[in-house]
């Protein structure tokens, strides 16, 4: 009948229809849970990278602490002569030492676990998605591969390693300022010359001192016919112990409490010299220098020479000379840099001595 033709027509139309809107319906489903499975892999993996920067940032905040606590106790031990500050210092390198081991050890033992639960997260929302795409065409895509987890990029990595380095300077400099004192090193000499060529120097010395450590002493060296004395600021002399070997005489020093003294150091080194002065043909030469080591000194070296003698010659040409009681005084003065070699020469002649009568 052509009625029934019409309507099996309509309702196999009606159905196609159906089945298309149900088709569009799951595909449209499934690029939805497709997309928020996505969105879930992306979050967890955000997530642990995240934890692992964190991770990574304590890491290298234990390293800027290990670094400015081992450096600070290197530079303790080169400077030291005191055995329990040597012995505190070396327990000190050997824990930071240990320390940075251990965190070493830490920050991987955390990153491989990081690794782990994010695999394992990864692996339960690509089981949870084949589970759930059952019916479905192109049920799935291929499984996640492994990617290992990003830490702080490397710009971040080359900052804390520039932190270190910053650190490393600022505490080997604060430590040198600390052991031995803020300020720089003056000395003050005063050369008088004796008409028989000998003469009597006085070396008022004065360096910065700071309490982390406490000078017993200091050796002094000078030729054999030498003799030396090292006085403190009240001008008694300070115990002094002489050692003779084959080619100098060596002075042991020990300082006493006087030569401490609102964070500075105050000493004079007296020396008898015989033979200070060369004479060749009726001109004398007095030759002195100075050199010292470890800082920048500022200096001044005053020559007094014999009395009526007349000044020849000084070198360096900038000496300033005026005449006191009968006898011309030469003097330098400047600052030197730190291991700079400094020489100084007074050419003079003696007076005439006069005929016996």
């Amino acid at each position: 009948m052509p009625g029934c033709d019409c309507n099996r027509s309509s309702k196999e139309n009606a159905m196609s229809e159906h089945d298309e809107t149900l088709r569009k319906t799951l595909e449209e489903v499934a690029r939805f849970r497709c997309e928020r499975e996505d969105n879930l892999r992306e979050v967890a993996a955000n997530d642990y990278s995240r934890h692992l920067r964190n991770a990574e940032r304590i890491y290298w905040w234990y390293a800027v602490i290990c670094v400015a606590v081992g450096v600070a106790a290197i530079n303790f031990f080169v400077r030291s002569f005191d055995l329990k500050t040597l012995i505190g210092c070396a327990v000190v390198m050997l824990v930071v030492y240990e320390t940075t081991v251990l965190m070493k050890l830490w920050f991987a033992t955390a990153r491989m676990k990081m690794d782990v639960l994010k695999e394992m997260k990864l692996l339960r929302l690509e089981v949870a998605r084949l589970g759930t795409a059952v019916g479905v065409e192109k049920t799935s895509l291929p499984p996640v591969q492994y990617e290992p987890m990003p830490g702080m990029p490397s710009w971040e990595r080359r900052g804390w390693l520039a932190v270190c380095l910053a650190v490393a300077i600022a505490i080997s400099t604060w430590t040198a300022t600390a052991w031995f004192g803020a300020g720089t090193m003056s000395t003050h000499t005063v050369v008088t010359l004796a008409a028989d060529g000998s003469a009597e120097k006085q070396c008022a010395i004065e360096r910065p001192w700071a309490g982390f450590y406490l000078p017993k002493g200091f050796s002094l060296y000078t030729a054999k016919d030498t003799k030396a004395r090292v006085l403190d600021p009240s001008g008694h002399e300070m115990p002094v112990q002489l050692v003779v070997t084959d080619t100098n005489n060596r002075y042991d020093v020990t300082f006493t409490e006087s030569v401490f003294d609102q964070g500075k150091m105050r000493y004079t080194q007296v020396f008898d010299v015989t033979k200070a002065a060369t004479i060749e043909k009726g001109v004398c030469t007095y030759q002195d220098g100075m050199h010292h080591v470890g800082s920048d000194t500022r200096y001044g070296m005053e020559i007094l020479l014999p009395p009526n003698a007349k000044l020849l010659a000084a070198e360096p040409a900038s000496a300033v000379t005026r005449i006191e009681n009968g006898r011309t005084r030469v003097l330098f003065q400047g600052a030197a840099k730190d291991n700079e070699k400094l020489g100084f020469t007074v050419r003079y002649e003696l007076p005439p001595v006069p005929a016996d009568k």
